[in-house]
């Protein structure tokens, strides 16, 4: 009866141990997993960060000023003064 249990025992320890390494190796991967994802998503993000126009190469960075600048048309706006007399 002693030796059953101490049979059992040692069954029980060496399964705990295997699943400790399953359990261990799987947890390892997914952790180099969320690692991986997490960098490659703080780098796609970093990239995103506007950057001066000169930042963009020459051809974007005249498109990027030709968005955001616009043309003289020569007109002026209304007044928003009377003119004195």
């Amino acid at each position: 009866m002693i030796g059953e249990a101490i049979d059992t025992a040692l069954t029980l320890g060496w399964w705990l141990l295997g699943w400790t390494v399953v359990f261990g190796v799987v947890g390892t991967i997914a952790l180099l997993t969320l690692a991986l994802l997490g960098g490659w998503a703080a780098t796609g993000l970093w990239r995103g960060v506007v950057h001066p126009s000169w930042g963009y190469g020459r051809t974007r960075a005249r498109i990027y000023a030709a968005r955001r600048v616009r043309a003289h048309t020569g007109h002026t706006g209304p007044s928003t003064y009377k003119e004195a007399a």
